[in-house]
């Protein structure tokens, strides 16, 4: 569809109603008139985009089970042929009108592969443009922004899905940082509280792993680096407010990573390559009152149960007694009562078992309460002295917010997030509320999985939806009722 902002009607052709369609319709505002059954043949994946100087509307491409590559134009009363030279028959491409420069732009599509190529009709003539810029695609979007002159790229896939943003102005495309990270799970996060911000880092999606690092400051994310570590998943982090640095263990990027690094705020620094055998699915928290990062678990090749430590220099192996070798369970560290806290995981059963580490042993302190098995989110809200955990369980994915006040689970009977598993969650102590993003919604049959998301909600002690991209009314950290639409 394109709109005819000359005649102040939204042009539609063709599309798939049992077959492929040729019929050309207006909506005025009030009701849709069919105005043509003749001109270009029956398609579907075709592009249309409005070009006000010369008042037509411009088609190329499509599909009828074969690729298409003409140029129609449509002046309200009737189609004419102007082309069949120009761009390769292609279709799930994307066109948009520039009225600063007068022509039609152009980008990508499936051409027999998918095609990264940007054309633009200046209504006698296609000119091939550029071959440098967004990757080769389809299924992407192209708008025109008339305020600030360029043709805006969002999004696409080629064996993956892409979610970057590119400008064109005539001349060269421009990659545009995004707003917030991709929607994405089993990534990981850590409170830095030196510089007040909430850290991410990796995770995937549906198609890839990923490698970039963030920060959210309460009000914006901020992509930081992509330079680090390699793109994995079920790693695992913790800040060491002794140092400064956030800690990031092992991972999973196709091989499981055994890998030490360290993030002081601007930079990703690979420190020790002896310490626990590659894994992930593990756990990680930081010990504020012995000042050492605590590792439990996870997966090696088999599901693990020893217990180390990280001292900013080295890993020493605490324990190998304790809880069941398990992977994909929570925890954090209770600064109230001086013990780290864990939930949950799988060790060949779902489990729902609480245990504490208070640095020399390990105690097991509670069965049930939370919704068994992995994939919850667990972090400790120091202002109220409660470990509050989010989500997560055996499937279907849960939507249940508990809190541990040392001795007994409580449920919190609050609204807020959809269910989901493998998120990721941190508290952030300088503003007095506990931050999750992402996730994946886990369901028994496939059909009904949901995600990957990309929202970040915050808890205090009520959810509210803060990713002022996707959130819909005030941000309001003592909302009970808050929607997140992204």
């Amino acid at each position: 569809m394109a709109y005819d902002s000359t005649r102040g009607v939204t042009v539609l052709f063709g599309g798939w109603d049992s077959s492929y369609n040729r019929e050309t319709w207006e909506w005025d505002g009030t009701s849709w008139s069919l105005v043509a059954t003749t001109g270009p043949s029956a398609r579907i994946y075709h592009a249309l985009a409005y070009d006000d100087s010369r008042g037509v509307t411009v088609l190329f491409g499509g599909w009828d089970g074969s690729r298409i590559g003409d140029t129609w134009e449509w002046d309200g009363r009737s189609w004419s042929l102007r082309s069949t030279s120009g761009p390769s028959p292609r279709y799930r491409h994307a066109i948009s009108y520039d009225t600063a420069r007068g022509v039609t732009v152009l980008f990508g599509g499936h051409d027999g592969t998918r095609n990264s190529e940007t054309w633009e009709w200046d209504g006698s003539t296609w000119s091939l443009l550029a071959t440098a810029g967004p990757a080769p695609r389809s299924h992407h979007g192209l708008v025109y922004d008339s305020a600030r002159g360029v043709s805006v790229l969002f999004g696409g896939r080629d064996t993956v899905r892409y979610s970057d943003t590119w400008a064109w102005e005539g001349a060269a495309w421009a990659l545009r940082a995004p707003s917030s990270p991709s929607q994405r799970y089993e990534h990981a996060m850590a409170y830095d509280s030196l510089r007040a911000v909430v850290v991410l880092f990796g995770g995937e999606d549906l198609e890839r792993f990923h490698g970039d690092t963030w920060e959210w400051d309460g009000l914006v994310w901020s992509l930081r680096t992509t330079a680090g570590p390699s793109p994995r998943s079920n790693h695992a982090m913790a800040y060491d407010s002794a140092r400064g640095a956030t800690v990031l263990f092992g991972g999973d990027d196709g091989e499981r990573n055994g890998d030490t690094w360290v993030w002081d705020g601007s930079t990703w620094t690979l420190r020790a390559t002896t310490g626990p055998s590659p894994r992930h699915s593990h756990a990680m928290a930081y010990d504020s009152a012995r000042g050492v990062v605590v590792l439990f678990g996870g997966y090696d090749g088999a599901r693990n149960g020893e217990t180390w430590e990280w001292d900013g220099n080295t890993w020493t192996l605490r324990a190998t007694t304790g809880p069941s070798r398990r992977s994909e369970h929570v925890m954090a560290f209770d600064s109230a009562r001086g013990v780290t806290v864990l939930f949950g995981g799988y060790d060949g059963f779902a489990d729902e078992e609480t245990w504490s580490w208070d640095g020399s042993a390990w105690s097991l302190r509670s069965r049930g309460g939370p919704r068994d098995g992995g994939g919850h989110a667990m972090a400790f809200d120091s202002t109220r002295g409660v470990t509050v955990l989010f989500g997560g369980g055996v499937y279907p994915s849960s939507d249940d917010t508990w809190e541990w006040n040392g001795t007994t689970w409580s449920q919190s009977l609050v609204n807020g997030p959809g269910a989901r598993s493998l998120h990721a969650m941190t508290y952030d102590s300088a503003r007095g509320v506990t931050v999750f993003f992402g996730g994946f919604y886990d369901a028994p049959f496939r059909e009904e999985d949901q995600g990957p998301f990309s929202e970040t909600w915050e808890y205090g002690p009520a959810w509210a939806c803060d990713d002022i991209a996707h959130a819909k009314g005030a941000l309001n950290s003592n909302l009970i009722d808050f929607s997140c639409v992204g």
